[in-house]
């Protein structure tokens, strides 16, 4: 029994080991931001948004706020940056090695339903093996064509719609997620899902924070809140819990 016992206490500690190395973000301090890549570091993915602030208290808590300005639109930008590639605008920030489900929670106002523009959106970089990039999971809230809705990217097609999360209702936060599974990358919102083609990552490299601009250029505020990151092994936790909860049902009766 006491050997038994040291491998269910080796098990979990492995477990809650690998837990301890998710990226839990809850924005409650200042983040860094840069222009060039580093550790610790949120820098450029495409063109700077105009705001990228955290702590910023929104209804009641500290989120990131990203900021999204008319002056950056396509006819505002400087030569060089007046494609609309640059449209999206946002940060990145490299993730631990291994790390195979990403999410986020973003808030989704009233006015993104129907005003026609995207809103906020979670990128990844799939990585393969050789840590060469492979694809691009994405899964964002945009209202193109004027009925707003949650879509994912598909690496071989473009974007599919995936619609709204039943009992969807606006001036919320939801989660959106992004998980490497096998082959496959699966993007989830509430009951929301959907599978692209993992083009051969093995994992996913950094997180970015997107907004997008437009022609003219728009004036929004995208609010952020809980990014975590986790490794792959940590599935391992959760063997370790369930194998300490066995052995104890064991040991009662």
């Amino acid at each position: 029994m006491a050997c038994k016992n040291k491998m269910v206490v080796g098990a979990l500690a492995l477990g809650l080991g690998t837990l301890a190395n998710a990226q839990n973000m809850t924005f409650d301090t200042p983040v860094t931001t840069g222009n060039t890549q580093a550790a610790g570091t949120w820098y450029t993915d495409r063109y700077n948004p105009a705001g990228f602030t955290s702590p910023v208290n929104f209804l009641g808590d500290n989120r990131l706020k990203e900021s999204i300005s008319a002056a950056d639109g396509e006819t505002g930008r400087p030569g060089g940056f007046s494609s609309s590639f640059y449209n999206y605008q946002g940060r990145k920030y490299d993730l631990f090695a291994n790390t195979t489900s990403l999410s986020v929670d973003m808030y989704v106002p009233t006015d993104w339903t129907t005003n026609g523009l995207r809103g906020g959106s979670l990128w990844g970089t799939g990585v393969d093996n050789l840590n060469a990039t492979a694809a691009f999971p994405i899964i964002e809230f945009a209202s193109e064509g004027g009925t707003g809705r949650f879509r994912g990217w598909d690496n071989n097609t473009g974007w599919v719609d995936m619609g709204l999360p039943t009992g969807f209702a606006a001036n919320q936060f939801y989660n959106m997620k992004i998980d490497l599974v096998g082959s496959n990358f699966v993007y989830t919102v509430g009951d929301l899902s959907m599978t692209s083609s993992a083009f051969g990552s093995t994992s996913i490299s950094n997180a970015m924070l997107q907004g997008h601009n437009n022609h003219d250029g728009v004036n929004y505020d995208i609010y952020w809140d809980n990014l975590q990151a986790v490794p792959e092994p940590t599935t391992m936790a959760v063997m370790g819990l369930g194998v300490l909860a066995l052995a104890r049902r064991r040991k009662k009766s």
